[in-house]
């Protein structure tokens, strides 16, 4: 039999022919590689099965045509992802057919529409070597790089937290180690920094992405106490002096501090402002600002001064024993209470105030020492309105409900420094009329001087009319000041000719008023009234109408 291969380019297969021959040749294994190899298909291998097919036919002189075997050509192709951010590369090896290489790679690369610049020429290569590789990335978009959010600083903090000081015996005072800020007007308290636009990318074909727009947001809206700089729009600047409190994309400036409480987590507060406190003043603390102090709940054994103000929602409560009456009870009193203006609250004990101006408590001052530089004014509104214990004190006027209690506590009441301020008064009348004949007789001296008199004093000549007329210029100086001071003092010298004690309902025995320096005991409960000083004794509205009536008629 003879054996002829053929190629059938329409089915890319090779087919075995078997043939009567008349010079038959011997048919092997060895003779079908052989005339494979001279086809040019060399190391082809062929199923085994096929194979002893065909030796079959022939040993039995068939003849036949059997296909050999399809040929396979070497491939290349190269995917996108949805999205076009990676390039994927598929290799299959040949089998009998074109072999795989680098050319057909770049091809398919080129086909896809993947930009050269983002392949990964180390990767094709390594699959070129693996001949065989499914879906692997061989590109990568270059990602967008986002701008950056505008982003804002504080310049400021709202609070500053230090170390405690630490005594010399090693004890750490916890209540020092909060320190609030404080800014003028025109203090940098924010920064905004703008948002960024970023980097454009490319996907792996070269098309521009495009980066997500960054959020370029502008200062909070409803800011209060600060305005934009002048100098710079992305700087608030305070536009009022007071305390920064840092919010998102914003700082506030409050002229007033606000806080929850006072105490160890506050720390002592020291303020050049007002200050709100929305709960309670614990014991020990220590309060000192400049403007007013709101406080919503209680005070308990703390120090509080206020350049203005104080109001207390609710009561203060100070230590645990009162000096009495007749020593200054801020000797045993710890706790201190002290307002540039006026001082409120529900109820006062165990403690020591002290108003510039008025005096106002609702339920009761016991135990305590009250001063006030107009008006004490104790239960007006609301409120029991009680007075016992301790020692209260006003200018002009004292205006409350009770004076004293039925276990006849010892208490005081003073009102008015009539005494004390004719004594002034007095003394600046004296020093005016000693100024003014000061001033007369040197007057009366520059009369008598001869004009252009200039004797040696040593070897400095002396004007001794020109010497004078300064000193009488001096002198009329002082006199215009101390004249200034007269006439402010007469107001007050008549609002203290005035003062009063007025006790709308019971007074107390063992209780002691004092009205201009004037004393009167209470012996016996009596009802209220208002108490007045007539001569050198305090008496009662209904009985001053009496002794003024009286005193009229013997007038008349």
């Amino acid at each position: 039999m003879k054996l002829t291969i053929r190629f059938d380019e329409k089915d890319r297969t090779l087919y075995a022919h078997l043939s009567p021959s008349e010079n038959p040749a011997a048919i092997s294994f060895l003779s079908v590689q052989q005339q494979l190899k001279e086809a040019g298909h060399t190391n082809l291998k062929l199923d085994p099965k096929v194979t002893s097919e065909l030796l079959s036919n022939a040993q039995q002189g068939k003849e036949c045509t059997i296909p050999l075997k399809t040929l396979v050509n070497a491939t290349a192709s190269v995917t996108l992802g949805s999205d076009k951010r990676q390039a994927y590369l598929t290799l299959t090896s040949a089998d009998g057919g074109e072999p795989l290489t680098l050319e057909m790679i770049t091809q398919a690369i080129a086909k896809s529409g993947v930009c050269d610049s983002l392949v990964d020429h180390e990767k094709v290569n390594q699959c070129f070597q693996r001949q065989s590789v499914h879906n692997f990335c061989i590109a990568q978009a270059r990602l967008p790089i986002p701008g950056k959010d505008a982003e804002f600083s504080p310049l400021v903090d709202s609070e500053t937290i230090d170390r405690p000081q630490v005594d010399d015996h090693g004890v750490a005072d916890m209540m020092s180690s909060h320190q609030f800020v404080l800014v003028d007007v025109g203090t940098a308290v924010m920064k905004r920094v703008p948002a960024t636009e970023g980097e454009a990318g490319m996907d792996v074909t070269g098309k521009v992405m495009k980066p997500a727009p960054a959020n370029d947001a502008g200062f909070a809206t409803g800011l209060t106490g600060v305005e934009i700089s002048p100098d710079d729009p992305n700087v608030l600047v305070a536009a009022v002096k007071g305390h920064p409190v840092v919010v998102p994309n914003g700082v506030n400036v409050d002229p007033a501090l606000h806080v929850d409480n006072v105490d160890v987590n506050s720390g002592n507060i020291t303020f050049d402002g007002s200050l709100e406190v929305k709960g309670e003043v614990a014991a020990g603390m220590t309060i000192d600002v400049t403007g007013d102090v709101f406080i919503q709940g209680g005070v308990d054994r703390a120090a509080i001064k206020a350049g203005q103000s104080i109001k207390v929602g609710g009561g203060i409560f100070g230590g645990d024993e009162a000096a009495p009456p007749e020593e200054e009870p801020e000797a045993s009193l710890d706790y201190h209470i002290k307002a540039g203006a006026n001082i409120e609250a529900k109820f006062v004990h165990l403690s020591a105030l002290a108003a510039e101006h008025d005096i106002v408590v609702s339920e009761y001052i016991s135990h305590s020492s009250a001063k006030a530089g107009h008006q004490l004014l104790v239960g007006q509104e609301t409120g029991k309105g009680i007075v016992f214990g301790g020692q209260c004190e006003a200018l002009h006027r004292v205006a409350i409900n009770q004076l004293g209690n039925d276990a006849y506590l010892p208490t005081q009441i003073t009102v008015g420094k009539l005494s004390e301020l004719t004594k002034v008064y007095h003394k600046l009348e004296m020093e005016l009329a000693t100024r003014s004949h000061e001033a007369e007789q040197l007057e009366s001296f520059l009369q008598k001087t001869p004009q252009g008199d200039t004797p040696l004093l040593g070897k400095m000549p002396l004007d001794k009319s020109e010497k004078i007329r300064n000193t009488i210029v001096a002198i009329h100086d002082k006199m215009d000041r101390t004249q200034h001071l007269l006439t402010a003092l007469e107001p007050e010298l008549e609002l203290q000719k005035n003062a009063s004690i007025a006790i709308a309902r019971t007074l107390y025995p063992n209780a002691v008023m004092i009205i201009n320096g004037t004393v009167k005991r209470v012996s016996e409960q009596t009802s209220g009234t208002t108490w007045v000083q007539w001569g050198d004794d305090l008496v009662d509205m209904e009985t001053l109408k009496q002794e003024k009536k009286v005193s009229q008629e013997k007038k008349d």
